[in-house]
């Protein structure tokens, strides 16, 4: 079985304001899209589709995060 990664509400990445942990998540059908579904977790391919909220209260797209 293949090892998955997954980010989920608790994860620490890094955006263009620092480094944060991540508080929400909201997966959306397309690729920039702004409001989607809340899920605790998504598989890190899928991120790119996801809108995060952070506790620095900032907010970001998938594709403006990555791993810390």
């Amino acid at each position: 079985m293949a090892d998955r990664k997954y980010i989920k509400i608790g994860t620490k990445v890094v955006t263009r304001f620092g480094e944060a942990k991540v508080t929400g998540i909201e997966l959306c059908q397309n690729a920039g899209d702004k409001y989607g579904i809340g899920v605790d977790k998504v598989y890190a391919q899928d991120k790119d589709r996801c809108v995060f909220d952070m506790d620095n209260g900032h907010w970001a797209y998938g594709y403006q995060i990555s791993y810390a």
